[in-house]
């Protein structure tokens, strides 16, 4: 019995899928060896591995990175261990006085948080 919205040509096309769901075509083993062949062929060639003082290189800016770093180690090691009198006429507080320069290490916050 048909219905009003099937027609012939619905009819025609099952008969057309029913004969494809029958067949299963499976590819031959010679496409198979060439389709690997080409994908493997397609494949990037994998990055050569780097060490870690390359990547801490790169990570630094190079050369010029590790030449500013070891500059400013060797001056923070310098200022540490000599210890300019400059530095100490600059920042010390003399008499419950500003040194002689006028610089203030400690903000008006840092003075409104310390006790006493």
């Amino acid at each position: 019995m048909k219905t009003m919205t099937e027609r012939k040509d619905d009819i025609d096309l099952d008969l057309f899928f029913a004969a494809a769901r029958e067949d299963d075509p499976a590819p031959s083993t010679d496409f198979m060896a060439r389709m690997e062949a080409q994908a493997l062929a397609a494949l990037p060639e994998p990055a050569p591995r780097r060490s870690l003082w390359s990547h801490l290189m790169s990570a630094v800016g190079g050369w010029p990175g590790v030449a500013g770093l070891a500059a400013a180690c060797a001056a923070g090691v310098w200022i540490g261990v000599v210890s300019p009198d400059g530095i100490n006429t600059l920042f010390l507080l003399q008499d419950n006085a500003l040194g002689t320069i006028g610089v203030d290490p400690l903000s008006g916050f840092d003075l409104a948080m310390m006790e006493g």
